[in-house]
């Protein structure tokens, strides 16, 4: 009769009328508060009724949503039964191993380890961050299970998971400064930091391509130091959009002419090689957001 009814939203629902409010849920779930408030909306429009009355103090239930709540209960109960009677258990324990590159591993993986954890509290993490072309190795000797990486090689599977830009980044009050964009062409002789961390060679070869030949002072492997180092003005940088900081005072950032577009890829072997908790990590690392 409700085929849009998840497991998910009977969770988040059950889990903000125990708790009092989305907030208390949300941790409680290890998901993002409107990843909850998104769930519970979800459930109140399929069943066409309003389930809680949401204030300041927190979420309270409707007539509706108290007996929904009984029925809820009920349902989830039963589940949890299905799955004792037969040994088996949708929830999956042990550890995967990843490797991925630094600004992946700060902006991405943990939006994707908890959604992972929501549904499987009991896995547990490996990170090795790298550089580009250390993931592909490590994917390819199977010391990581799953890379995130620029890079793809024919012996791999590779999943598109986020693209981003390059951009310019340069200190205030920089000669080129002010512009909305500049062009490879404009840095010939200007004072550079360049990355470590694997993009360096394109972003060298589409210089020398441009003809465009600035003054490589740095190559520096830790993005918050380049970003320090570029704001002390010791020189500019390229680099992706998401290693930007968060904070970008004393920066100007730029765009690129022409675009320069990065693409990570999931870097696994054949998904049938794959364990349970990687598998498992790859489909929620691949999901569309």
């Amino acid at each position: 009769m409700f085929p849009n009814v998840s497991l998910v939203q009977l969770r988040c629902f059950r889990s903000v009328a125990e708790q009092g409010g989305f907030t208390a849920a949300a941790d409680q779930l290890c998901m993002s508060q409107s990843a909850v408030s998104q769930a519970v909306a979800l459930l109140e429009r399929t069943l066409k009724a309003p389930l809680l009355v949401r204030g300041r103090d927190g979420a309270t239930l409707t007539a509706v949503g108290v007996a929904a709540l009984s029925e809820v209960l009920a349902t989830l109960a039963a589940v949890e039964r299905l799955a004792a009677c037969t040994g088996e258990s949708r929830s999956l324990s042990g550890t995967v191993s990843i490797g991925a590159v630094q600004s992946a591993a700060v902006r991405l993986l943990p939006g994707w380890l908890r959604r992972l954890r929501a549904e499987h509290p009991d896995i547990r993490v490996t990170l090795y961050e790298g550089t580009d072309a250390e993931i592909m190795g490590w994917v390819l000797a199977g010391v990581v299970e799953v890379g995130v990486t620029s890079r793809t090689h024919a012996d791999l599977v590779a999943r598109a998971v986020f693209e981003d830009d390059y951009v310019a980044v340069m200190p205030d009050g920089h000669a080129l400064a002010g512009q909305v964009s500049v062009g490879l062409r404009q840095l010939d002789g200007q004072r550079m930091l360049l990355s470590a961390g694997g993009c360096e060679t394109l972003i060298e070869e589409l210089l020398a391509a441009a003809s465009s030949n600035p003054e490589v002072v740095c190559l520096v492997r830790d993005n918050a130091t380049l970003v320090s180092m570029v704001r002390e003005g010791l020189g500019l940088t390229i680099m992706p959009e998401l290693a930007l900081p968060a904070d970008q005072s004393g920066l100007e950032v730029l765009r690129l002419r022409p675009r320069l577009r990065r693409t990570l890829h999931l870097l696994t072997k054949p998904l049938d090689a794959l364990g349970p908790v990687a598998t498992a990590f790859a489909g929620v690392a691949a999901a569309p957001q």
